[in-house]
């Protein structure tokens, strides 16, 4: 997070710790003669790392690169959430290349948002932005296909799994990635979060140890709320039913448990099996909240649902089933949206 620092420390065989030389040397892209568009290309079918392997993270399924507005604007990535969201990507090498546009950075993916909330329908999508992706960067994933004939059904695919084609794009996210941002931009974007604007930024930043290149991902708005950070009652909450004379609220939805948290309440052990919903040949054994083994190989379960259904990013909770039940409804999901 914003502020965080990394020290070097050395730990010798009686376990003192002290201060060491830095071990962990902080980079820039420029130091290792990146451009933007070398980060694009990275991140383009790599999304998952922005949420640094949340498993709470939400599936995204990547649908568009450089993809131009009438205005001659091009926005860098687009992806679609399991909300039915369109998330509009936008990445700068560094602040100092946020500074020499002439249009500031968030307002720039604004632009880029507005254009996007015209499309009304998953079809629309298809047709404007998603096949000519397919087409002009992802040519060995048609393997010959019909880049629309695909795009379709890859896009039906994910809408059904994810049961949000009825809200499709009733709503546009903002993703702003860059190894910096200056005080203006996260400003603005805090403006803009405190005004109910769904923004993010995302900090990515190149590191090296031992000869080794490593990316240190940060988000820095929205900073965690405190809430987020206090430990939670595992005791599962009894969800009332709604009554007449009470204002027809429904209670507030307890938060539900992580895989970490299922496994040290039983819901999960290792030995278990499971399996990607509407994917009979992804059967997989959980190996610990964290890995399960697939066709002899340890996979993280985002890594593992990734393979399966070659979206971005995978929401385990939705997707991943065991006894013919998902995760979600586990560990006790009582607000699981109908079949559209």
């Amino acid at each position: 997070m914003e502020g965080s620092k990394l020290v070097p420390i050395m730990i010798d065989s009686g376990r003192k710790i002290s201060k060491s030389e830095p071990a962990v040397e902080p980079r820039t892209f420029s130091q290792y003669q990146l451009l933007e568009e070398h980060v694009e290309t990275f991140l383009d079918g790599n999304l998952d790392v922005l949420f640094a392997g949340d498993p709470d993270a939400q599936s995204l399924l990547q649908v568009g690169r450089q993809v131009p507005n009438e205005y001659k604007g091009e926005c860098d990535l687009v992806a679609l959430d399991s909300n039915g969201c369109l998330v509009i990507i936008e990445i700068k090498r560094d602040p100092k290349d946020a500074r020499a546009r002439v249009e500031a950075f968030e307002i720039q993916a604004i632009r880029y948002a507005s254009s996007f909330m015209r499309i009304s329908t998953p079809e629309e999508l298809v047709e404007q932005v998603y096949a000519p992706y397919l087409m002009k960067y992802q040519s060995e994933e048609l393997a010959g296909n019909d880049a629309h004939i695909y795009a379709t059904g890859k896009m039906n695919d994910f809408l059904r799994g994810n049961k949000c084609r009825g809200s499709f794009n009733n709503k546009q996210r903002i993703i702003l990635v860059a190894s910096g941002f200056d005080p203006e931009t996260k400003s603005a974007c805090a403006w803009l979060v405190k005004n109910g604007i769904d923004v993010s930024c995302i900090q990515i930043s190149p590191l090296e140890h031992s000869g080794h290149s490593f990316l240190l991902v940060e988000r820095i708005i929205p900073p965690p709320a405190l809430e987020e950070m206090l430990s939670k009652v595992t005791t599962r909450k009894v969800v009332r039913p709604v009554l007449p004379g009470n204002g027809g609220e429904r209670p507030k939805k307890a938060k539900l448990p992580t895989t970490q948290e299922m496994f040290e309440q039983g819901q999960l052990k290792a030995g278990d099996t499971v399996i990607i919903k509407d994917r009979p040949n992804s059967t997989a054994t959980v190996v610990d909240y964290r890995y399960v083994s697939y066709q002899d190989k340890a996979y993280s379960w985002n890594a593992w649902a990734k393979e399966i259904t070659k979206w971005s990013a995978v929401n385990i909770y939705a997707n991943v089933m065991m006894n013919g039940k998902t995760l979600d409804e586990l560990r006790g999901n009582t607000d699981l949206e109908g079949d559209v």
